[in-house]
């Protein structure tokens, strides 16, 4: 199992203060763009329910088995991505069934930029998404309380040979 990001989205208000947080946690070094806002999740808003769409950190990943390349791979905790072995053919962005890849061309054209949740991973605090949004509505899921929350589920609806197979 990996760790991913929980979405309420009876809670989520739509601020968006989870994108530009997300943006601005991944900003090149130096910290200050002008004219790239590329934030690794999106917030879709319909009149029913408003929520980010974000990287589910799929255990079977549709996008690393669509990358010719390799430049998804997937490790013990998240799909990570590899931006010099990207070469834009945008199979990723095709087999995700959540929308939750993007790909922008790199400063010098030569390679493409791989656009997607890697939950802050070089942040100390964890991802930004989760720390400034103010309705508590993104929470990282670790992937050993996924278990656990699967085992009491389990055991709360009475499925005793669902927990045989885990």
């Amino acid at each position: 199992m990996t760790d991913f990001i929980l979405v309420d989205a009876q809670r989520c208000i739509a601020c968006r203060t989870c994108e530009v947080a997300c943006a601005q946690a991944h900003l090149p070094q130096g910290g200050i763009s002008k004219t790239a806002f590329f934030p690794r999740l999106s917030v879709y808003k319909s009149s029913q329910a408003s929520a980010p769409a974000i990287c589910h950190q799929c255990e079977n990943a549709p996008c690393v088995g669509a990358c010719p390349t390799g430049a998804l791979t997937l490790d013990k905790h998240l799909v990570q991505t590899n931006a010099s072995r990207c070469i834009g053919c945008k199979n990723c962005i095709v087999a995700c069934p959540f929308g939750a890849i993007s790909i922008e061309p790199s400063g010098d054209c030569s390679s493409a930029d791989i656009i997607k949740c890697d939950l802050c991973a070089a942040r100390e605090a964890g991802p930004a998404c989760v720390e400034v949004c103010p309705t508590f509505a993104l929470r990282l899921l670790r992937a050993d309380e996924l278990g656990a929350l699967k085992d009491q589920r389990a055991k709360e609806t009475g499925h005793k040979a669902f927990l045989l197979h885990l």
